[in-house]
């Protein structure tokens, strides 16, 4: 967590990416020469289809100082990083959402342990950063490890912790819906989570991933 000092201005901090010493006002993390690093990635292969999922883009490649800037939300308690790289991703994100024009845009859950111990859900406060309101509509039972320490089959096994919330399933008939989430890696969390909304009659189901893995 960002300290006092750092707040003030008056202590430095570590950058994460590439070991420089900054001044974090806001955040103690990732420098603002790397972050200015971040940049969307072209051309993309989109013909990997997810199941259940309707279309989806992605802004980059899960590598360099935009790893280090999601490995940091994933493990570090900071809103401010994460409005970040909400702002960085942000007119590449409206672009699709321009294009899709859904009715609601929502995110993965964490599970309790994981929020308490983090106080936030990192892929929320992205979406703050980018200016685009959304939805929570699931939570998460069980307490399985972060998606990216499972294997392939242990993730499939994870993704049954999703759930939709009651409260929200009358929200979801005949409507768009755009899942949001930071990686890409076997598409089994949006492949689950697109289930969950079409079972209970959204019209459709598209997703947008910050970054992919190789």
């Amino acid at each position: 967590m960002i300290g006092f000092l750092q707040r003030l201005g008056l202590a430095k901090a570590v950058c994460l990416n590439c070991g420089k010493c900054f001044y974090g006002k806001e955040q103690g993390y990732i420098c603002m020469d790397c972050l200015d690093f971040i940049k969307p990635y072209h051309p993309f292969d989109y013909s990997r289809r997810i199941p259940y999922i309707s279309s989806y883009r992605i802004f980059a490649l899960y590598e360099g100082v935009l790893r280090q800037t999601l490995i940091a939300l994933k493990f570090q308690p900071s809103k401010a990083l994460a409005i970040n790289l909400g702002t960085i991703i942000k007119d590449h994100l409206f672009e699709y959402l321009e294009e899709i024009k859904p009715d609601l845009i929502t995110f993965p859950p964490l599970n309790i342990r994981r929020l308490w111990s983090r106080g936030f859900n990192h892929a929320e406060w992205i979406l703050k950063g980018a200016g685009v309101p959304a939805v929570s509509l699931f939570k998460r039972h069980g307490f399985s490890p972060p998606m990216a320490r499972l294997n392939r089959e242990e993730r499939q096994r994870a993704v049954k912790e999703y759930r939709l919330k009651k409260k929200c399933m009358d929200l979801l008939e005949d409507k768009i819906v755009l899942l949001f989430d930071d990686l890409l890696t076997t598409g089994a969390t949006a492949q689950r989570l697109a289930e969950l909304l079409l079972s209970v009659g959204a019209r459709e189901v598209h997703a947008y991933f910050v970054a992919r893995e190789q």
